[in-house]
């Protein structure tokens, strides 16, 4: 696939995801709505990320980066969930 036609089938399932999230305002789900629009905008930066930021082409450094930073990201949420709890 090229780059063009990578970049507007990127482009097409950003307008998608956009569309499913102000469709999901409309739709009452409860809590549902938090969760699935958390999950949207995650769908989004992952599009964004190796789309338009070539993350999977690129070096290992930004790669180690984004996982420390999800390590830590994940300890911030374990200890926020403790606090929660206890």
């Amino acid at each position: 696939m090229s780059a063009a036609a990578r970049t507007l089938a990127t482009y097409l399932a950003l307008l998608a995801l956009l569309a499913a999230t102000v469709g999901s305002a409309f739709v009452e789900l409860g809590l549902g709505n938090a969760v699935l629009n958390v999950a949207i905008a995650a769908v989004k930066s992952v599009l964004v990320v190796v789309v338009f930021m070539r993350f999977l082409s690129g070096d290992a450094l930004p790669r180690l980066a984004a996982a420390a930073m999800l390590l830590w990201l994940a300890i911030l949420f374990g200890l926020t969930l403790a606090a929660r709890l206890a």
